[in-house]
């Protein structure tokens, strides 16, 4: 025979069960629309970095005029990561005036 209040637990465990997956599911929504909209602040300030002034990179672009680099490419002649050739001087490194 089971008691009163056993009878009234079975009742009340599924209720619990469901109140706490609610209450995790909106939790994590939360922490998940808080880490987008962190993401998206950092995203839309961020700022390109650039290793090179505007000065330094003036003086390195004359060096490679005074040497007959093509500037675009430093003389390669291709894109950085080799896999086409540079539209400035047409794969050759050197300037084309």
């Amino acid at each position: 025979m089971t008691s009163f209040l056993e009878k009234k637990m079975r009742g009340w465990i599924p209720l619990v069960a469901f109140s706490m997956c609610i209450s995790l599911t909106s939790c994590a929504e939360l922490f998940s629309s808080i880490v987008e909209d962190d993401m998206t602040v950092a995203l839309n300030n961020a700022k390109p970095k650039s290793s090179k002034s505007k000065k330094a990179k003036e003086k390195e672009e004359k060096q490679l005029r005074q040497e007959g680099k093509c500037p675009v490419c430093h003389g390669m002649g291709k894109t950085p990561d080799g896999l086409y050739t540079c539209s400035k001087c047409n794969g050759t490194g050197k300037i084309s005036e």
